[in-house]
């Protein structure tokens, strides 16, 4: 079968974010394509976060007569992905459309009720659900027993079927369909997106060494797929993939997107000791916990090519993070960020604001606490009740959600939680923002480790766009931030 997979584009870009940030690489659809094309079948798929004009888009889908038409969707562009799939169905009115992802994971039957032009959506994990799914419509058959779908019946009624249990071997799948996507195109956009560290011109690949987190953290929507269970692939089996993408597409930069790499710190010294045997040059990016890291395996990181670490530390409150159930010391905050520093590893941080209960006070601690880590750079946002999470019980409980509308869900368009005093200390969040990236240790840091011309530029990239942040939490409406910063990049909000 005709099979074409496709990836909505964001629900916020513009040109000048685009050129720092990691273009969205769907990874998940290059395992659905690798495993259909096991099948014998033919596969597309379109990245519309690279599509540059409608024309090519509509050659993109055309080319071919496609009898299944996939989609893959977040919380934060599902009106975007409703957009594109009424827009598809319109030009291919013959051909089933799948959702999967993971808002359609989590609210599934809802997702259907919204949008008519939707014919099946898969749950969870879409490999094998997609592999006995496109069997089935090719064969004619009923959809009855396929596991982790939800379908319209021949009466036209929204039909639930079980879920199907997590693919319980990682390694036995095939490696992503990377011959699939533009990697030209990531290739161009992708540099920029540590163009701090990484030299220009270097091809760039999003990898996933494991699937899920243990962690309990009530923000998470990991677990509406995952179910709060972490299967890592071998050590082998990832290194494998590696020297396959190095091989047969040049990539030179490997974003692990993993929930955290060092869920399992002796997996993650393996992985690392191979890369050092296998004396494979690469350079990559991952996220870790401040409470799985220590000196002696970042040390092995940065020799095996580790350049960025993310962190979560999330908040400088106590209190905030016994709510969030986030687990972590700031004593292992302070060590893990020191030992990144040591190890010459660029370390992010990640902040989350806007949880129920939290105060004035608690802002200004994280402010402290950010002031104190000094990491190289830092990224917030505000709490999103997403369908599944605990935080979601949470704010039904205490009935603060009241303005709950998709285009809601994801920064910077707004926030889904409202309390007493909310407006004030979303300013307060912009304002640490503007503090961290113009206080003296982070300008004497850029101007240390300035290098080039083209480094000079990134920052200054960077700095737009934090600053474009501080008046998104300052003022809070799209629509102000134009007017604020039309002298600034009204090109931008153009395009």
């Amino acid at each position: 079968m005709n099979i074409l997979l496709v990836h909505p584009s964001s629900y916020f870009k513009t040109r000048i974010l685009n050129e720092i940030t990691m273009p969205d690489m769907p990874l998940g659809l290059a395992y659905i394509a690798a495993v259909l094309e096991k099948a014998n079948h033919h596969v597309k798929i379109v990245d519309l976060n690279v599509v540059k004009s409608k024309e090519e888009l509509r050659a993109a889908i055309t080319d071919v007569r496609y009898d299944i038409v996939g989609f893959t969707s977040t919380t934060s562009n599902i009106l975007n992905c409703f957009r594109t799939i009424q827009v598809i169905k319109k030009v291919l009115p013959w051909a089933i459309t799948v959702l999967g992802g993971w808002h359609a994971s989590g609210v599934p039957i809802q997702t259907m009720q919204e949008c008519k032009d939707i014919d099946i959506v898969v749950k969870g994990e879409g490999e094998e659900t997609m592999a006995m799914l496109v069997k089935a419509i090719e064969a004619h058959q009923d959809f009855s027993s396929i596991e982790g779908i939800v379908y319209r019946n021949k009466d036209g009624q929204i039909t639930e079927n079980k879920d199907r249990p997590l693919i319980h071997d990682l390694d036995a799948l095939p490696f992503p369909a990377r011959h699939l996507l533009p990697m030209e195109e990531y290739k161009k956009r992708g540099f920029n997106t540590s163009g701090v560290y990484f030299k220009r011109d270097l091809y760039i690949s999003g990898i996933v060494t494991s699937r899920g987190c243990t962690g309990q953290c009530v923000f998470c929507a990991d677990h509406t797929i995952y179910k709060h269970r972490c299967r890592l692939r071998s050590p082998e089996n990832v290194i494998a993939e590696i020297k396959h993408a190095m091989k047969h597409f040049k990539v030179q930069i490997f974003f692990l997107q993993d929930a955290h790499f060092t869920q399992s710190p002796t997996r993650a010294k393996k992985i690392c000791e191979l890369i050092i045997k296998e004396n494979l040059n690469i350079i990559w990016a991952c996220s870790a916990r401040v409470d799985t890291v220590n000196k002696e395996l970042l040390l092995l990181m940065k020799q095996a090519g580790c350049a960025r670490i993310g962190y979560g530390i999330e908040s400088g409150s106590p209190k905030m993070l016994r709510i969030m159930n986030k687990h972590v010391k700031f004593k292992q905050m302070h060590d893990a960020l020191k030992w990144t520093r040591e190890a010459g590893i660029i370390s992010y941080v990640y902040l989350v604001y806007g949880m129920p209960g939290e105060t004035e006070k608690d802002i200004w601690l994280t402010r402290q606490l950010l002031m104190d880590l000094k990491p190289d750079f830092v990224n917030q946002s505000i709490a999103i009740p997403y369908h599944g999470t605990r935080l979601r019980e949470m704010a039904i409980e205490m009935n603060l959600i009241k303005h709950d509308q998709w285009k809601n869900y994801s920064f910077p368009y707004g926030n889904v939680l409202e309390y007493p005093g909310s407006d004030k200390m979303f300013k307060l969040q912009g304002k640490i923002l503007k503090d961290f990236y113009t206080s003296p240790f982070f300008i004497a840091r850029v101007v240390k480790n300035l290098r080039s011309a083209y480094q000079a530029i990134f920052y200054f990239k960077v700095l737009r766009i934090y600053l474009l942040g501080f008046f998104l939490f300052s003022f809070g409406s799209e629509t102000s931030v134009k007017k604020v910063l039309s002298g600034l990049s009204s090109r931008d909000e153009n395009e």
